[in-house]
């Protein structure tokens, strides 16, 4: 089994308070990453429980400890920060029931990915802008669809998972998006939108290694964490994009998502005027499909 490394010292944000709490959660979930690869889940049922709890409770402490520093500094992204957390929460809490109902490896695997994505990136693109009072959001509603998908997405790959974005171009979608991985994200509040992402096989590898410090067994059968991680990501960016594009809240959207390896056949929407940004990395091409179809 490969070592697990979770802590970079990318993620020190200058308060060290804040700092050892995410030295601690990242910590935690290594341990919990090493139950879930492990596949023993019957001997370890314990100690596995206790993590989850300890996780789920503790990122909830960590936030409001966040929080609070945030509110005595008079953080200018305070209000924002604090909705991202409220839906975290939600989405760990919905964890919680799930696991509740059916505590099995493969529901495990898909915790442990999506909280070491989403902490990894959080701490990436919204805490390391606290100290310096940064505010959270770049984008402009007044730029481009493709102009703002091509920020957003360029962005948290080079800030997330330190990938340089060579160039990127749009184009209509003429009916396919290149890539090895694939992960459809639907978008449902009054409108509807729908995003595919395909990643080629070298940069699905690196954006995993970098958040996890693993590697992907089998890019044709990507298991439980695997896939949870790459979803992650994309529901970040899904998440971004229509906070800009989108004059409802991103809080409002109910989101589901489909992760499809070697070819994307998947037929239930009609994508005729989408918009399909390609982005040229130094570990391969992403190709983001934008469509509003409702």
């Amino acid at each position: 089994m490969s070592e697990i490394c979770l802590w970079k010292e990318k993620y020190r944000i200058g308060n060290n308070e804040i700092d050892e709490q995410h030295y601690l959660l990242f910590s935690k979930i290594e341990n919990l990453l090493v139950i879930a690869r492990s596949g023993d889940l019957e001997n370890k049922k314990k100690e596995c429980q206790e993590l989850i709890e300890f996780l789920i409770e503790y990122t909830k402490f960590h936030f409001e400890a966040e929080e609070k520093i945030q509110r005595e500094m008079q953080y200018v992204g305070y209000t924002q920060h604090v909705w991202i957390h409220q839906g975290f929460i939600k989405t760990i809490q919905d964890y919680r029931e799930k696991m509740e109902q059916d505590f099995s490896l493969n529901t495990l695997k898909s915790f442990a990915g999506t909280l070491l994505t989403w902490l990894a990136q959080h701490v990436c693109e919204c805490d390391r802008k606290i100290m310096s009072n940064t505010p959270l959001e770049n984008q402009s509603a007044l730029a481009g669809t493709a102009e703002n998908i091509d920020l957003i997405v360029s962005k948290l790959l080079e800030d997330i998972c330190g990938v340089k974005v060579r160039n990127a171009k749009s184009c209509l979608y003429k009916g396919f998006v290149e890539g090895s991985v694939f992960v459809r994200r639907v978008a449902t509040g009054e409108s509807r939108y729908v995003f595919l992402y395909g990643l080629s096989e070298q940069l699905a590898r690196e954006i995993y290694f970098t958040i996890s410090s693993l590697q992907i067994e089998d890019i044709e059968k990507l298991d439980e964490i695997e896939s949870s991680a790459l979803s992650e990501i994309t529901n970040i960016m899904t998440t971004y994009i229509t906070g800009v594009l989108s004059d409802e809240p991103s809080a409002d959207f109910k989101y589901e998502d489909a992760v499809y390896t070697g070819k994307y056949t998947d037929g239930t929407y009609n994508l005729a005027d989408g918009i399909v940004i390609s982005i040229e990395t130094d570990h391969g091409k992403m190709e983001v499909l934008y469509c509003k179809v409702k």
